[in-house]
């Protein structure tokens, strides 16, 4: 009986505490709802706080000096000119806790800045870069007839412009490019077109850049979209081979659908582009020999599967890569 009574009594407790701790949970839960809010009710929508947008991005002005404007923070500041805070602070001698005033100038050095060199034209250093030409010269004050000096400091414009590198590099063009041309090998329509390409060095003016199965040909693909080059689908982490011997023209990351992306010039106007890679191993000038690496196989950008999208283009035209290469 008393062994009864011992339990009876525990039980008694236990539950004791289970009802003392859910009538403390009902308070609290209670003057939690006491306040501001107190009228609510379920028919009642409650108030929605507004986030702020994320800055806008703005080009550094041609002066390079920019005026703090009214809640600006050092950070605001480095977000609208992509610039880090650290770069701010260095340029200004700015002490912490690095307080702005409305109205103050400041330095800022922009992110992307070209020195110009002997030969150097707007148009060609639009090419280099995959920027505009026009937002170029409008960015640094340019007027025409566009004449540069050679150590003048450009700053390149935020957005690209691919267009300009479809049309290529002039002949004859002051920047060491030469007036060949590569004249397009004979389509074999009577043979089937392997699916699994590898690079084959030595055997024309254009090599595949990497080895694997071409998974997207060239031309009209699902959804009536047209496929400017092919799709090779290949290890994770191969080497991606340069087509032929040229100039690295640009080097970018996080580029919308192309993910990490590199477009190398060759002679004749030629461009040939590398897409979706995981890593890449040159730098924008470089000049490149036929075969040397430009970076890996990865599944950047709009793909879901390891694979290297590549493309061949003259004058604003795609080629289809089976054209030139066998």
């Amino acid at each position: 009986m008393r062994h009864w009574i011992a339990n009876a009594n525990t039980a008694k407790s236990s539950l004791s505490g289970i009802l003392l701790g859910s009538a403390l949970l009902g308070s609290i839960l209670l003057l939690a709802g006491c306040g501001p809010n107190l009228s609510l009710s379920r028919a009642t929508p409650a108030p929605v706080t507004v986030a702020p947008l994320r800055q806008a991005v703005e080009a550094v002005p041609a002066s390079g000096r920019v005026q703090v404007r009214a809640g600006d923070s050092l950070y605001d500041i480095a977000t609208r000119y992509q610039v880090t805070p650290q770069s701010v602070i260095q340029e200004n001698n700015l002490l912490a806790p690095y307080n702005l005033r409305v109205g103050q100038s400041l330095k800022i050095t922009p992110p992307r800045v070209h020195v110009v060199r002997f030969g150097d034209s707007v148009n060609l250093i639009s090419q280099r870069y995959a920027v505009s030409p026009f937002q170029l010269a409008q960015l640094n004050n340019l007027q025409a007839p566009f004449e540069l000096t050679v150590g003048q400091r450009l700053q390149l414009p935020m957005s690209l412009d691919f267009s300009v590198l479809d049309s290529g590099v002039p002949e004859g063009a002051p920047d060491g490019t030469s007036t060949a041309t590569v004249a397009p090998a004979p389509t074999k329509t009577a043979v089937p077109r392997k699916k699994f390409v590898a690079p084959q060095l030595g055997q024309g003016v254009f090599s595949w850049p990497v080895e694997g199965e071409i998974i997207t040909e060239f031309g009209p693909s699902a959804r009536g979209v047209h496929n400017d080059g092919v799709n090779i689908s290949s290890t994770p982490g191969a080497p991606v081979m340069v087509s032929a011997t040229g100039t690295v023209a640009f080097v970018g990351e996080n580029i919308k659908n192309f993910g990490k992306l590199v477009l190398v010039k060759h002679d004749g106007g030629i461009i040939t582009a590398y897409a979706h890679l995981q890593d890449i191993a040159v730098r924008e000038g470089q000049v490149l020999t036929a075969g040397d690496t430009i970076g890996s196989v990865g599944a950047t950008g709009r793909v879901d599967s390891p694979q290297l999208h590549f493309e061949i283009r003259k004058s604003r035209q795609p080629i289809d890569p089976r054209s030139l290469i066998l």
